[in-house]
C-alpha cells in the first residue's frame, strides 16, 4: 500500500517537471529552427511529422526532433560541442567582406561665403636719394669759325673709273680733315644706271653707286667738291 503510494506520487511530480519544462524547450527549438528556415531554408525545410520527403529525424543540432530532408541538414550550424543553445553565446566573427562598389558621388554644395579682405601689408622705407654729381669745368673757347667761306678754300677731287659691271662704284675723297661740300659723277654711255650719289660717312667723301648690264660697255667716275678747313693745303 505504501509503496504504491509513493510510486503514484513520484508519477504526478515527473509528470509534472516535463510539463513546465516542455513550454520551455518546445519554444526555444521552434524558434531557433524557425530562425534557420526563415533565413536560409523557407518554410518547408523541415517537418514535425514524418512525410514522404522529410522522412530523417534529427538527432542533435539546431533541428533535433525535426524531420528533415537530408541528414546534412542536422548538422548545418552547429553550436558549441556541448550543443548548449540557452546561454545565446556569440559564434567567433567571420572575415570581412568585399570592399563594395564606389558611391555615387554626392552634388556640389554651394558656395562658401567670401572671406574677411586680409589686412594690407605695411609700406617699405621710402630709398635714400642718391647725391647730384658735381658740374664740369666748362672748356676753353675754340676758335672762331669763318663767317663767310673763303671761295679761294675750295677745290675739287675726282675718284677712280670704274667700269666692271654689274655694279660701278667710284669714290671721291678729299684731304684728311676737310669736308666734302658737294659731289658729282660722270658715266660714259646711256647703258649705266645711278644707283647713289651723295656724300660718304664721315662727311670728307662723295660716294657713286651705278648698275650696268653685264656684256655691255660703260664707266662711272665720282667727283667731291672739298673744302679746305685749317691747317690749309699748301
Amino acid at each position: 500500500m505504501h509503496k504504491s503510494v509513493i510510486f503514484t506520487f513520484g508519477l504526478l511530480a515527473s509528470s509534472l517537471v516535463m510539463l513546465a519544462a516542455m513550454p520551455l524547450f518546445n519554444n526555444n527549438t521552434v524558434a531557433m529552427a524557425q530562425g534557420y528556415d526563415d533565413t536560409y531554408y523557407g518554410d518547408n525545410s523541415y517537418s514535425k511529422y514524418p512525410t514522404d520527403d522529410k522522412k530523417y529525424e534529427c538527432q542533435k543540432g539546431p533541428f533535433e526532433g525535426f524531420f528533415v530532408g537530408s541528414v546534412e541538414f542536422c548538422k548545418f550550424n552547429k553550436f558549441d560541442k556541448d550543443d548548449d543553445r540557452k546561454d545565446n553565446r556569440t559564434g567567433t566573427q567571420g572575415p570581412q567582406g568585399p570592399v563594395g562598389p564606389q558611391g555615387i558621388q554626392g552634388e556640389t554644395g554651394p558656395q562658401g561665403p567670401k572671406g574677411d579682405t586680409g589686412a594690407t601689408g605695411a609700406t617699405g622705407a621710402t630709398g635714400q636719394t642718391g647725391q647730384t654729381g658735381q658740374t664740369g669745368q666748362t672748356g676753353q673757347t675754340g676758335p672762331e669759325g669763318p663767317s663767310v667761306l673763303d671761295n679761294t678754300r675750295f677745290y675739287n677731287v675726282v675718284g677712280p673709273r670704274d667700269s666692271e659691271p654689274p655694279l660701278l662704284i667710284s669714290v671721291a675723297s678729299c684731304d684728311a680733315g676737310d669736308s666734302a661740300t658737294g659731289g658729282g659723277y660722270e658715266k660714259s654711255s646711256t647703258n649705266v644706271d645711278v644707283q647713289s650719289n651723295l656724300p660718304a660717312s664721315g662727311g670728307d667723301e662723295w660716294f657713286v653707286l651705278g648698275v650696268i648690264e653685264t656684256g655691255t660697255i660703260g664707266s662711272l667716275i665720282a667727283s667731291a667738291q672739298c673744302f679746305d678747313n685749317p691747317p690749309l693745303r699748301p
